[in-house]
């Protein structure tokens, strides 16, 4: 589970058995008000929605959400084939392992796309959709048309093989640093927020992309 370095004041931790896999999720201890469940973007995880899971109203109890090979949630293999639907079919069974009644769902980046796959597969459940510079729920742009024609039947370019070598390289070997424009913190200030801004909790965001 994330350590206390990375987790703010009021915010705790956990890993939930669900019928697919053993997915952590985020949530303020004592809140049992509506439910509000974020779902965190690409090279990122469920730490970034922390300042925003502390500033809900007492009514609602915020929950964030570790995508598969994410954070602290079990890092199983991703289908291509199917879009984001791994990772929404995995966001269905968090929410039933919870026992959710209907809820507020929140995505950003691919978890907008992870949601509105939940949207297409069981709007019944969901209270409100809040999307935040979502991706389709197709995928990462290995499809084409309305329906999502894969584009090649291996589902190639649905979202891997496009990122910078060196960038990852440095994910890979946990770069802390600021000395290079491809390094996870400057990737970070230059394209997670609107330069010059500097978030607070910086160093936390860049544990979570690691």
């Amino acid at each position: 589970m994330w350590g206390a370095n990375t987790l703010l004041a009021g915010v705790s931790s956990r890993r939930i058995p669900t019928s697919r896999l053993t997915v952590n999720v985020l949530e303020l201890p004592g809140r049992t008000g509506i439910p509000v469940v974020f779902v965190h973007g690409n090279v990122s995880s469920s730490l970034f929605w922390q300042p925003t899971m502390l500033a809900l109203p007492a009514a609602y109890r915020p929950i964030a959400v570790d995508l598969r090979g994410f954070g602290d949630t079990d890092p199983a293999p991703v289908d291509a084939t199917r879009g984001v639907r791994d990772f929404a079919d995995d966001v269905a069974a968090t929410i039933d392992a919870l026992e959710l009644p209907q809820l507020h769902l929140v995505g950003w980046s691919l978890g907008g796309g992870v949601v509105l796959q939940y949207l297409l597969d069981a709007p019944e459940r969901l209270a409100s959709l809040t999307l935040v510079d979502p991706v389709s729920p197709l995928g990462f742009g290995g499809t084409r048309g309305v329906d999502g024609a894969l584009c090649d039947p291996s589902g190639a370019g649905s979202g891997g093989g496009c990122v910078n070598p060196d960038f990852l390289a440095r994910l890979g070997a946990g770069d802390r640093s600021a000395d290079s424009p491809l390094s996870p913190r400057q990737v970070m200030l230059a394209h997670y927020v609107k330069p010059p801004h500097v978030p607070d909790h910086v160093d936390i965001y860049v544990e979570s992309m690691l």
